[in-house]
């Protein structure tokens, strides 16, 4: 019986890994299109049309899972305030970066995640962090600055607003986790996008779009609903200080978009990079597996 709940411990932090992995896949993707379509329209009218699109395939969803008022139930109406409060601040610094820099710059500085994502959950999650952990992402940190080689340029006003919406978004992973306990995964999805469409609704300076726009921002939030519900349904699975380093994940799918969508090649310090990446995500993972095996036994 014991073997028996260790697997299905081993499993479900498994499939949270593949969970992470799977949505921070579908973001930078969606991030190259919304910066295209950032350049064209207003801040608020770009995130009001990505939180139209994500809320409907999610509200669909929950016609297959109880229906919308089962699932918007809810016994923690404080921290979803608290929660969504914290979102409307990653979300606009967010979109306001892409809009303004570019997705290496954005996605350099946003690897100092998994610091944020560590930090808070041995603060408000109580998870023990032990000191080999801590060296892996430090040498992890080392590897994504190998790979990007970042100069002086990224270190422009606007990457202090990056660096605070990764605060926020590393908070925002944690307040999930502790809603996820009781709330719906869906649910959890959802609010963000009904706030933003909203709050956002009296306060948008219309601008006309041509159907390939629209289909375009359907396109991005059907990437995002997925994987907005991806991270969701892992953060219920897999603890914070084991996802914290999948954050890394994101920069192999920005070098593939580079080759694929703009024919750029990634140097020799790009493959270094990436090798000493995924040694210390390797790592992570394994000590994370250990130790969750050994919590099961004990």
């Amino acid at each position: 019986m014991e073997r028996t709940q260790d697997r299905q411990l081993q499993n479900r932090g498994a499939l949270g890994i593949i969970l992470m992995i799977a949505g921070l896949a579908l973001y930078p993707l969606s991030d190259a299109f919304i910066k295209h379509l950032s350049g064209i329209y207003s801040l608020n009218q770009t995130i009001f049309l990505r939180s139209l699109t994500r809320f409907i395939p999610l509200f669909c969803l929950t016609f297959f899972q109880g229906g919308p008022l089962s699932i918007l139930k809810t016994r923690r109406p404080l921290r979803h305030i608290v929660r969504l409060a914290v979102n409307f601040g990653y979300t606009y610094s967010f979109i306001y970066a892409v809009k303004n820099n570019t997705l290496t710059s954005i996605y350099t500085l946003a690897y100092t995640s998994p610091f944020f994502m560590i930090i808070l959950s041995a603060i408000i999650l109580k998870e023990k962090i032990t000191r080999d952990k801590w060296l892996a992402v430090f040498i992890g940190m080392i590897g994504v600055i190998v790979a990007t080689r970042p100069g002086s340029e990224v270190f422009e006003w606007v990457s202090l607003i990056i660096i605070g919406g990764t605060f926020l978004g590393a908070l925002n992973k944690i307040l999930m986790r502790k809603l996820s306990e009781t709330e719906h995964s869906l649910m959890i999805a959802m609010l963000p996008n009904m706030m933003f469409m909203l709050v956002l609704a009296p306060m948008l300076s219309w601008q006309s779009m041509p159907l390939e726009h629209w289909a375009l921002f359907a396109f991005v939030g059907l990437l995002t609903a997925c994987a907005q519900y991806a991270i969701a349904l892992a953060v219920r699975f897999a603890k914070g200080s084991t996802l914290a380093p999948i954050d890394y994940s994101n920069y192999f799918w920005v070098v593939s978009l580079d080759y694929l969508w703009w024919n750029k090649i990634p140097m020799l310090h790009v493959v270094l990079g990436a090798a000493i990446i995924v040694g210390s995500n390797l790592f992570i993972l394994y000590r994370s597996r250990r130790d969750e095996a050994a919590e099961a036994v004990v």
